[in-house]
């Protein structure tokens, strides 16, 4: 198959497929999606700035739960997941270009594609958090402030999307014209991605572990932590999204290599974070001499004050134990049923571990030992799902064209239906 050679010409394949070649169940999705998008944005722009923009008296972050003592809630907890499955989209790319798989050479694009949506979706959550996107222009004149972590954060975060949008570019260049990559290319790339996606969730938790007013961050095991959980949802969500392409995309198949290899990342990956999560429990309940570390432990694990978060703990320990269960019978990971099951389970686990657990503990007493539950309201959840359709809005735009480009590559061909 021959196809013009510009990239310009690669960016308008990229824009057809994604808006124009589309059946009726793909344009329906999207249609799905951009409503929840755009509620969501109503719900930020004219009822939280409803003092600009509506002439009310009440408006801002006064309509969340969100405090002085509260000041990181729902955003800044699915900020911290969605970093996590930006780092873990690599793993597609080192199994592919590192251990040289060719069955996931066929599918590393769309680690590249999950990275773009999940930065894009994480930029959006620091966006909202903020509350006034310009106070985001009052903080641009300090870059670069090399003594900040926030600064690295920023550095990393954007450096990273960059990586990814350029890596979907030229693989989508490429593979639409039939051509393999160029060793020329993919050395550089993964030299450089793969420890920039190590780095977007380390300095993340580098943030929290040196707020040393919020004792139960204060702990050498967090970083780690934040990246073995990480690498267990992120390939799980790339196995969903297969699993989804290979139902809806005519012609489109991954070989089934690709789900058990990555279902021992995943498996693996769970393992580790399990014992960093028991690791802490024995460090907290054990012997710590911190009177507030142990009181804020007793949130999270006991549910003082807010009962839903020792839920969440223990749905995650639960899920992460049956998931790990489950990934070892020999009848699960045989069946590509069972191992979609395992990465959904996963996904459920890594979201109650990685999200409200995270962050709300912290402050939960705050320094001074005074307690404000925080219970995230009808507005804030809603924003937070508007922001998210965004996300899966740009993850499925990018995902159709990059796997039709896979298509023509690997499987000669490119119909597809929806």
């Amino acid at each position: 198959m021959t196809a013009d050679g510009s990239f310009l010409d690669t960016i308008k394949f990229i824009v057809r497929e994604a808006l124009l070649n589309g059946g009726r169940r793909y344009y329906l999705a999207l249609i799905g999606l951009l409503i929840v998008a755009l509620y969501g944005m109503y719900l930020w722009i004219f009822v939280q700035h409803a003092p600009i923009f509506l002439g009310k008296e009440e408006g801002g972050l006064i309509l969340t739960d969100l405090s002085d003592s509260v000041p990181w809630g729902i955003y800044i907890a699915f900020f911290v997941f969605w970093v996590g499955v930006a780092a873990a989209g690599i793993v597609f790319g080192i199994a592919a270009y590192v251990f040289g798989d060719k069955e996931f050479k066929k599918v590393a694009v769309l680690g590249e594609v999950q990275a773009v949506a999940a930065i894009i979706t994480v930029l959006l959550l620091i966006t909202v958090d903020i509350g006034r996107p310009f106070r985001a222009m009052i903080l641009m004149p300090q870059l670069p402030n090399l003594r900040s972590m926030l600064d690295w954060d920023f550095i990393v975060l954007t450096g990273y999307l960059t990586l990814n949008l350029i890596g979907m570019l030229v693989t989508v260049h490429y593979y639409r014209q039939d051509k393999p990559l160029p060793k020329k290319f993919i050395v550089p790339f993964i030299t450089i991605a793969a420890p920039f996606a190590i780095g977007i969730h380390t300095v993340t938790a580098f943030i929290s572990q040196a707020l040393t007013a919020r004792p139960i961050w204060n702990s050498p095991l967090l970083a780690p932590r934040y990246v073995a959980t990480a690498f267990a949802s992120g390939p799980a969500i790339l196995l969903l999204a297969l699993y989804l392409a290979e139902r809806y995309m005519k012609g489109f198949k991954v070989d089934f290599s690709v789900y058990k290899k990555t279902l021992y990342v995943i498996v693996g990956s769970l393992v580790v974070g399990l014992y960093f999560t028991l690791s802490e429990v024995h460090e907290i309940f054990w012997y710590t001499t911190e009177p507030m570390k142990k009181a804020q432990a007793q949130v999270l694990f006991l549910g003082y004050h807010l009962p839903y978060l020792a839920k969440m703990m223990w749905l995650w320990i639960g899920l992460g134990i049956a998931a790990v269960i489950l990934g070892i019978l020999p009848r699960v990971h045989n069946s590509k049923k069972g191992i979609i099951l395992v990465s959904v389970i996963t996904i459920v686990a890594v979201v109650a571990e990685k999200t409200m657990t995270i962050i709300i503990p912290a402050f939960v007493p705050g320094t001074l030992g005074e307690v404000h539950p925080y219970y995230p309201t009808a507005l804030e959840i809603g924003i937070t799902a508007g922001v998210h359709a965004i996300g899966i809005l740009i993850y499925l735009l990018l995902a159709r064209p990059a796997l039709k480009a896979v298509m023509t590559h690997y499987f000669k061909g490119s119909g597809a239906h929806h």
